[in-house]
């Protein structure tokens, strides 16, 4: 058996002893610089009453703060306040004066490169003044650091960390660039139709053209136009009748900006023009006067789906009822009414102006 020399031993021993101190330290030192980059540094005095309030506001939005008590009799001024931050490892550095009206802030901001000086004045009628006052101070921070969330910010001394621009996200202008358009307040209806009285006549197919004005969200105006391009017609034997009608009208209508589909009702009264040929009676309407006209209330249950914002297809339902109503007789006998009710369908488009 040989004896092995310790030496070797030793001198690994040594290695490991001598290695392993300045890697802990290391490791401790970048934990440590981590945890100091998205601090805020607050210069006041030990106990200072507003200095605590600003120490709260700052951890209750989840940042670390840290308390640097200011040399004494020194003036607050730029380059301290950064002397102040850099010292400290901070990313930002505040510090509040009293003044006549209140307290003068200096907040020395390392990612942007700026110092804000600002002074407000306090509410004495506040309940808790220093408070409202701490509050303020910590939203003239937030108001520098998102200065970093531009796309071209301002070169700074330090980057900001993930953490603070987590905290202090804004929508990119993409996404803002993404939401869809209001819809247009202006809309011109074009659709044709297909208008109906029960009562023994025929339908009629006619053209509907509409204006609606929307202002606000929820109401507007509305004006349409029936245009005729068939009549109503009557055959029995030894008898034709033809009448046409022509329904202008206006109201109000309510409706939602919807995204896809927009229901809406419309409330007004209509001018109903009649032309007739053939035997036709009713009050101020007979044979040997072809043509009149009156006025009737109406209401259209409407539903248009928007394929963009300024082109939608749209369906309408117009119901109305003339009081008087038209009479078809012959010998003395009614063969057929019209008037009671009126119902004009119609489908088509819808564009929006602005």
């Amino acid at each position: 058996m040989t004896r092995r020399s310790p030496a070797p031993l030793l001198l690994l021993a040594l290695a490991a002893l001598a290695a392993g101190p300045p890697l802990a330290a290391s490791a401790r030192a970048d934990e440590a610089r981590e945890e100091a980059s998205s601090t805020i540094a607050v210069v006041c005095a030990p106990g200072d009453r507003f200095g605590l309030r600003v120490v709260a506001e700052l951890e209750s939005l989840g940042f670390r703060a840290a308390i640097l008590d200011p040399t004494a009799d020194a003036p607050a001024s730029r380059a301290s306040l950064e002397a102040a931050a850099r010292d400290a490892g901070a990313i930002a550095a505040i510090r509040a004066v009293p003044s006549g009206r209140g307290v003068e802030v200096w907040i020395a901001d390392r990612v942007t490169g700026k110092t804000v000086l600002r002074e407000m004045a306090g509410d004495a009628s506040a309940p808790d003044r220093d408070a409202a006052l701490a509050l303020r101070v910590v939203e003239l921070l937030r108001a520098s650091l998102l200065e970093a969330a531009l796309p071209a910010p301002p070169p700074g001394e330090l980057p900001a960390t993930p953490e603070i621009r987590e905290k202090l996200r804004v929508p990119a202008p993409a996404a803002l660039a993404d939401a869809p358009p209001p819809s247009p307040a202006l809309r011109v209806a074009l659709a044709p139709g297909a208008l109906l009285s029960p009562g023994g006549l025929g339908a009629a197919a006619s053209v509907d053209l509409g204006v609606v004005w929307m202002p606000s969200e929820h109401v507007g105006a509305v004006a349409f136009a029936a245009i005729p391009l068939t009549s109503a017609r009557l055959e029995r034997a030894n008898l034709d009748v033809d009448l046409s009608v022509q329904l202008t009208g206006g109201g109000a209508r309510f409706t939602t900006r919807a995204d896809r589909w927009a229901p809406s009702a419309d409330l007004g009264l209509a001018v109903v023009s009649l032309q007739s040929s053939g035997m036709v009676v009713s009050s101020g309407f007979s044979n040997g006067e072809p043509s009149t006209t009156t006025v009737a209330p109406f209401t259209r249950l409407g539903l248009a789906f928007a394929v963009t914002p300024t082109f939608r297809l749209r369906a309408d339902v117009l119901a109305s009822v003339v009081v008087e109503g038209v009479s078809i007789q012959s010998a003395g006998r009614e063969i057929a009414t019209w008037g009671r009710p009126i119902m004009l369908s119609s489908a088509g488009i819808d564009l929006g102006w602005f």
